[in-house]
């Protein structure tokens, strides 16, 4: 029962599958030098590039939540693109939705680290690219990542182990008791 229900979860997955992340640059919490500093998003499939990068938004939030960068995007086929010039150490928030191949917006947030152990002083003239849809905070929430936000994959996992748990140790019950010929009878010699 408990293959069966598997593999019908497994082979309905890919037919209803969006785009995915599936590498980024910079990873989640880490920590880079100040400079300019470029976010990497590559996609399981190529992205919609509209005009003038239109849908695609890759915002930079400093710890206060101010955006230093535009939020503009540059889409190149399963990858899409920011850059910011970073010269205060702290940590850093990045927004992001973009457009899948297949029209639907996908959006996700992570953060990274900023030292600057070189004294960089950053160019406040710096911009990686216009667009035609600068950061709006009202179009684009950026969810601050927490360790609390993961646990939601540890509550949802619990009802699933819990039902695979039970139909495991109801197949050794029925096992079990199917080989049971009565209670033994002692002999005496």
């Amino acid at each position: 029962m408990l293959a069966l229900v598997t593999a019908v979860t497994l082979t309905a997955l890919p037919a209803t599958a969006h785009e995915q992340l599936v590498d980024q640059e910079p990873k989640a919490g880490q920590i880079l030098e100040a400079g300019i500093s470029e976010v990497r998003l590559s996609f399981s499939d190529d992205l919609m590039s509209l005009e003038n990068s239109a849908g695609s938004e890759i915002v930079i939030l400093d710890s206060n939540q101010n955006p230093i960068n535009n939020g503009c995007a540059v889409v190149d086929g399963r990858t899409a693109t920011a850059r910011a010039d970073i010269d205060r150490p702290g940590s850093y928030q990045v927004g992001w939705r973009v457009v899948s191949g297949d029209g639907h917006p996908i959006s996700g947030s992570f953060s990274f680290v900023v030292e600057n152990n070189t004294g960089y002083i950053a160019d406040p003239e710096y911009l990686f690219t216009e667009c035609a849809n600068p950061y709006n905070p009202d179009a684009l929430e950026v969810e601050v990542q927490t360790s609390e936000s993961l646990y939601w994959l540890l509550w949802a996992s619990l009802p699933l182990a819990a039902v695979g748990l039970f139909l495991l140790l109801r197949s050794k019950n029925k096992s079990s008791g199917n080989n049971r010929e009565g209670p033994e009878k002692k002999t005496e010699n």
